[in-house]
C-alpha cells in the first residue's frame, strides 16, 4: 500500500471513529448512564489517535514529495480550503436550510457542499445539533472549538453593522453554565495607604467586594422564504444569509443594549437604564454648549472613580456633525473626530443609536457574556408573521394569532437562529449619557 492510500485509509478511518463519538454522545444524552460517558472517552481516544494517524501519514508523503519531484501519486486527497471562523456558522445555516429543502440529512448535505473538510463539517454541524459536554471536552481539534469559533464568528459577523462587538467589554462565555458570578468591590472602604508618623499605628482597613451575576437570556430571530428562491439561489444563498443575520440581529442586539429597558429575567438591561442618575439632558449645539455637555459627561464618569476604557457611543450623523462643528474663528472645533476620536476617546457610531442619545462607557466595568448561535431550519411550521410582539398560535382562549403563514401551504422555508446572552455594569456609574441631542 503506497503512502498516499494509507493517508485515504486513515482519514476515512478518522471519519468513521468520529461519527462513531456522535452516535455515542446521541445515546448518552438519552440515557445518561456512567457507561456511556466511559464508551465516549474511550471512543474520543480513538478519535484522537486516528487523527494522529492521519498527521503522521500526511508528514511522511510530504517528505517523499519533496525528494522526489516527479512522484506521481496513485490517489490524490482533495485538498481542504483554509476556512474563517465565520465559515462555521454560515455553513451550518446553509445546511439547515437545505436539507429540508431537499429531503436530504444534514450530514449529506455537509459532505456535498464542503467535501472532505471534516473539521467544518463537525464544528458547523454541532452549530446546528449543539454538541454535548462531552464531545466538547474530550475530542481535542474536533468538537471543542465549537462554542468560541461560533461565538467569535457570530461577533466577527455583527461588527460592521452592530454596537455591541465594537465596545472592547469584558468577555465572557456561558459553555453551559446556568450563569456566570464576576467579582469586584465596591468603590469604598478601600484600602488605601495612610501616611503616618514613624512608630504610630498603621491603620487597618477592609474592603468591601460585590458581585455581578450573568445569566443567560435567550434571544432569536426566524427568517422564511420560498423553497424556489433557496434553489435559484444557490450558490449565493451563503452571501444571502450572511445578509439577513446581519440585519435582523444587528438591530435586536442593539435595541436592547441601547434602549431603556430595565433588567428582567427575560432580558438585560438598556444602557439609558443602567445609566440612571448620570443622564444629562443636551444644553444645545453650539461649539460652547457641545463643549459643556463633554466636560459634564466625563466629570460625571470620573467622579465615581471611574474612567479606566471610556469609549464614545453615537450615531454616525451626530460624528458627522461634530466633525463640522467650528470655533467662533472658524477652525475644526474637534478635528480629531475624522478619525473616530473624541478628546483621546474612541467612538464607536451605529445606525442603531438613537439620534438623539449620545452615550460615555467605561468599556473595563461592563462585562458581556455570549453562547454560540444555533440553527435550526424546517418546511412544516407555522409562523405568526410578526416581528415586534409575535403571539402564540393559537392562546389559551382560543384567540388565533393573524396573520399566520404554513410554511408547508406556501413551499416555504423557516430558519430559526438563537443565541444566549446577558451584560451588566460591574460598577455603578460606568454609563453616561446625554439626552436630547439636536447636533
Amino acid at each position: 500500500m503506497s503512502i498516499s492510500d494509507k493517508v485515504v485509509a486513515a482519514e476515512t478511518a478518522a471519519v468513521e471513529a468520529k461519527d462513531k463519538l456522535v452516535e455515542l454522545t446521541k445515546a448518552y444524552d438519552e440515557s445518561a448512564d456512567e457507561a456511556g460517558l466511559v464508551a465516549i472517552e474511550e471512543q474520543s481516544e480513538a478519535v484522537e489517535k486516528a487523527t494522529q494517524q492521519v498527521a503522521t501519514y500526511r508528514k511522511a508523503e510530504s517528505a517523499l514529495s519533496s525528494k522526489a519531484a516527479s512522484f506521481d501519486a496513485p490517489s490524490v486527497v482533495k485538498s481542504v480550503k483554509s476556512r474563517e471562523p465565520i465559515d462555521y456558522v454560515l455553513a451550518s445555516a446553509v445546511c439547515a436550510f437545505e436539507s429540508f429543502a431537499t429531503r436530504k440529512s444534514f450530514d449529506q448535505v455537509m459532505d456535498e457542499r464542503y467535501g472532505q473538510d471534516d473539521h467544518l463539517k463537525a464544528v458547523a454541524g454541532n452549530v446546528v445539533k449543539g454538541a454535548t459536554a462531552p464531545a466538547m471536552t474530550n475530542v481535542t481539534g474536533w468538537a471543542e472549538e465549537l462554542t468560541r469559533e461560533s461565538y467569535a464568528a457570530f461577533l466577527d459577523l455583527l461588527q460592521p453593522e452592530s454596537v455591541i462587538p465594537r465596545v472592547p467589554m469584558n468577555r465572557f462565555e456561558f459553555q453551559g453554565f446556568s450563569a456566570i458570578n464576576i467579582p469586584g468591590r465596591a468603590a469604598t472602604p478601600n484600602l488605601a495607604g495612610a501616611f503616618r508618623a514613624e512608630g504610630d499605628p498603621i491603620p487597618v482597613k477592609q474592603a468591601a467586594t460585590i458581585k455581578t451575576q450573568l445569566t443567560p437570556k435567550s434571544m432569536g430571530v426566524i427568517s422564511t422564504f420560498t423553497a424556489e428562491l433557496l434553489r435559484r439561489s444557490t450558490p449565493s444563498i451563503e452571501a444571502l444569509i450572511r445578509k439577513w443575520i446581519v440585519e435582523d440581529t444587528a438591530v435586536a442586539l442593539d435595541n436592547q443594549f441601547l434602549g431603556n429597558d430595565a433588567a428582567t429575567a427575560l432580558a438585560p438591561a438598556g444602557l439609558q437604564n443602567l445609566a440612571g442618575s448620570n443622564t444629562l439632558a443636551s444644553t444645545g449645539a453650539t461649539h460652547d454648549a457641545i463643549t459643556a455637555d463633554i466636560k459634564a459627561m466625563v466629570q460625571s464618569m470620573t467622579a465615581a472613580n471611574l474612567g479606566r476604557r471610556p469609549v464614545w457611543i453615537m450615531h454616525p450623523s451626530n460624528l458627522i456633525a461634530l466633525n463640522m462643528t467650528l470655533t467662533a474663528v472658524g477652525t475644526p472645533a474637534f478635528p480629531e473626530t475624522a478619525s473616530n476620536s473624541l478628546y483621546g476617546m474612541p467612538v464607536v457610531t451605529s445606525t442603531t443609536v438613537p439620534l438623539d442619545v449620545v452615550y460615555l462607557v467605561d468599556a473595563s466595568e461592563m462585562a458581556i457574556a455570549f453562547s454560540g448561535p444555533q440553527f435550526l431550519g424546517t418546511d412544516v411550521a407555522s409562523v405568526h408573521m410578526e416581528d415586534t410582539a409575535p403571539l402564540p398560535i393559537v392562546d389559551g382562549a382560543g384567540t388565533a394569532a393573524a396573520p399566520v403563514r404554513s410554511l408547508y401551504q406556501t413551499n416555504s422555508l423557516g430558519l430559526r437562529m438563537t443565541l444566549e446572552t446577558d451584560w451588566s455594569m460591574t460598577r455603578d456609574g460606568a454609563v453616561v449619557t446625554l439626552t436630547g441631542v439636536s447636533w
